[in-house]
């Protein structure tokens, strides 16, 4: 290309192109922080997905977890590790369920099958007792206490599987705090 040319490109804002020794360097330097930022991305966080037909967090599918938030606030959705929970999901499956119980809380399911948290009415049903676990509703019906670093989960459906069939989580389960992407 002439000097005329290029002068002329210049002037009009249009971009020549350059030789693969001067694009390649500054490509492989674009290339390098995007992996720096994926890694630091994937050390902090989780992109999951709930793959179930029947959601226990209906209007969502896809979250994110936040791995290094370890804050605990009521009301707020977190990924832990399961307990055994036998035959429905193995040791550590990862589960997203909204907190509702803190350590010192009293927990209630009652002959109703509805969960009172501190006396305070939650979510409502055990309809997995028979039809999942082959046990009665009332296997499931008391009061606990919750310890230190004891919490308890809630989907927000009658058919979630969580802490009213199998109890408390420890704290040390607990990945991180999750939010519902879309």
């Amino acid at each position: 290309m002439s000097s005329q040319t290029t002068n002329i490109a210049s002037k009009l804002g249009i971009k020549t192109k350059q030789p693969w020794v001067h694009f390649l360097p500054k490509a492989f330097a674009v290339l390098v922080v995007l992996y720096l930022i994926g890694v630091w991305f994937s050390s902090r966080f989780l992109i999951v997905g709930d793959p179930q037909e029947v959601k226990c967090l209906p209007g969502y599918s896809v979250y994110l977890v936040d791995k290094k938030d370890q804050s605990i606030e009521r009301g707020e959705l977190y990924m832990f590790l399961s307990k055994d929970l036998s035959p429905i999901y193995s040791e550590n499956t990862k589960m997203l369920k909204f907190m509702r119980g803190l350590p010192g809380d009293l927990i209630e399911v009652r002959s109703n099958s509805q969960v009172f948290i501190n006396g305070n009415a939650s979510e409502a049903g055990l309809s997995l007792a028979p039809s999942k676990l082959g046990r009665k509703e009332s296997d499931f019906h008391g009061k606990t206490t919750l310890g230190e670093d004891e919490f308890w989960f809630l989907g927000t459906s009658p058919k979630s599987f969580d802490s009213r069939y199998w109890g408390s989580i420890h704290r040390d389960k607990i990945v991180g705090r999750a939010y519902a992407l879309f």
